[in-house]
């Protein structure tokens, strides 16, 4: 089960790729590096950024449980800048033994409560909201 964080500011990079992105829409470096940051003023561990072909990702850990946090934005090309829509993905991934004992699947509300109460309580971030 996954729980998607999606918010508006023009904080993070939406405009310039960079020589290290997979692909040229590969934005949210900047971000994961500063939710990596919030997370440890907060007593979760997680692991430096890192790139896939459609975004950023962390691993987290926090009260006993693992975590993978997605991270993507799109531009709004009618604002122009860094301005657009960052989503924020919230996964507790499954173990094999899970899987295979068909146990039930977990739920990432207690990562996602934190990231959630983090993303609303910054400034400059609008239009906070679940993706249902």
């Amino acid at each position: 089960m996954r729980h998607d964080l999606l918010f508006e500011t023009d904080r993070f990079n939406l405009s310039q790729e960079r020589e290290n992105f997979i692909n040229p829409c590969c934005f949210g470096e900047d971000l994961a590096g500063w939710l990596r940051g919030k997370l440890a003023e907060r007593g979760a561990k997680a692991s430096e950024p890192a790139q896939e072909d459609w975004g950023w990702y962390l691993g987290a850990d926090y009260e006993g449980h693992s975590y993978f946090i997605g991270i993507g934005g799109n531009a709004d090309e009618g604002r122009g800048g860094n301005y657009g829509e960052w989503r924020i993905m919230v996964e507790e991934p499954q173990s094999l033994w899970a899987r295979l004992t068909k146990k039930k699947t977990p739920t990432p509300e207690k990562m996602f409560a934190l990231i959630r109460s983090i993303v609303e309580s910054e400034p400059g971030f609008t239009n906070v909201r679940l993706d249902e």
